[in-house]
């Protein structure tokens, strides 16, 4: 498993050109979109950590990164869109349990992030699209990685 901070390891599986394409959701430059995708990355880890403690949260949890661990390589989290983490025919890298529990746990997470920063919840809604397949892409890499 990494070591390094998993914002790191979401923004390098961003790249320049998704970081820009978040920065124009939000109206903002790529600096201000990479402290957005920080405090995004936050906000998703945190609401999924709160969520593991409800009842049935953990088992869903591990259920998913167990998932995740299993998946083949997925296409580049780029390559991704986010209609893809809930739509679809079947169990495609990106598509499984894991980024459907960070779809779920986004609005929670968009409504935290808008607050910080002042930005409007839609905005920061529209950016988490195209965060959301990135992260779980990187959280898959790391389960395959901790086997």
């Amino acid at each position: 498993m990494s070591d390094r901070p998993l914002k790191d390891e979401v923004l390098e599986e961003l790249g320049d050109d998704r970081l820009r394409e978040i920065a124009e959701l939000l109206g903002t430059d790529a600096a201000e979109a990479q402290r957005v995708v920080g405090s995004s990355v936050a906000s998703i880890t945190g609401v999924l950590t709160d969520d593991a403690v409800t009842p049935g949260g953990t088992a869903e949890l591990c259920q998913a990164m167990e998932q995740a661990a299993n998946e083949p390589e997925p296409l580049p989290a780029a390559a991704m869109g986010f209609a893809g983490v809930t739509g679809g025919t079947g169990p495609e890298p990106g598509r499984g349990v894991l980024a459907a529990v960070l779809a779920r746990v986004a609005a929670p997470a968009a409504r935290a992030v808008a607050k910080r920063t002042g930005l409007p919840v839609e905005a920061v809604t529209a950016a988490l699209e195209t965060l959301i397949p990135v992260m779980a892409s990187v959280l898959a890499r790391r389960a395959r990685e901790k086997r």
